[in-house]
């Protein structure tokens, strides 16, 4: 009865011993396999975050690409704007300069200078017309012109000796020099109703 007891004892520790190592077995397994999906689920994830950055940096360039492009575009457009304003602004400026060039030529009556012919200058004096000697009246700087004209000195350029009465209520008379050439004329001048003062006579003086 003893051997059989100890055999019986044996085998059962035998079988305790071999579901020991199975159940060691799988708690074993079972580890191996969690490590496993933990270590390749964070890898996947990894490489899915790595590629969605690098799809975001992309789509940022392109984007930034697509910006700079625009903004060339609008750049290039307001450049094309500003030279098309320009010439606008230049053939305007020409045409006002042109005009301007017109009403100076249609104001400055024909001839002048010493040699003639001479005409009236024109006047904005209304009728009757009062002759007076003040520089500052507009009677005074149309009688400047009047001498300019006549004798071919710009007004800036004009010394004037003597502008008074010449010998009657429609005549004056003046005595002008060039500051470039010291040139010195006597002028005689004559108002003409409505038409302004006129030059009679340029002879150059001593």
């Amino acid at each position: 009865m003893k051997r059989n007891e100890r055999y019986a004892t044996r085998s059962e520790k035998r079988k305790q011993n071999r579901f020991l190592n199975i159940a060691i077995g799988l708690v074993i397994l079972l580890i191996v396999v969690v490590v496993y999906n933990l270590f390749s689920g964070s890898d996947e994830e990894t490489a899915s975050t790595s590629r969605s950055e690098t799809q975001q940096s992309q789509t940022k360039t392109v984007n930034k690409e697509d910006d700079n492009s625009s903004i060339e575009m609008e750049s290039d457009k307001d450049d094309q704007k500003s030279d098309e304003t320009k010439t606008e602004g230049d053939s305007d400026n020409q045409s006002d300069s042109e005009g301007d060039q017109a009403d100076s030529n249609a104001d400055t009556p024909e001839g002048g200078g010493p040699e003639g012919p001479w005409e009236p200058i024109g006047t904005s004096q209304s009728e009757p017309h009062q002759k007076t000697y003040d520089d500052q009246s507009q009677d005074w700087k149309e009688m400047v012109s009047a001498l300019s004209y006549a004798t071919g000195i710009p007004e800036d350029q004009m010394t004037i000796f003597w502008l008074g009465n010449g010998g009657g209520p429609d005549l004056s008379k003046g005595t002008v020099q060039s500051k470039v050439d010291k040139v010195k004329y006597d002028v005689q001048l004559q108002w003409i109703p409505e038409k302004g003062w006129k030059p009679t006579s340029v002879t150059r003086a001593q």
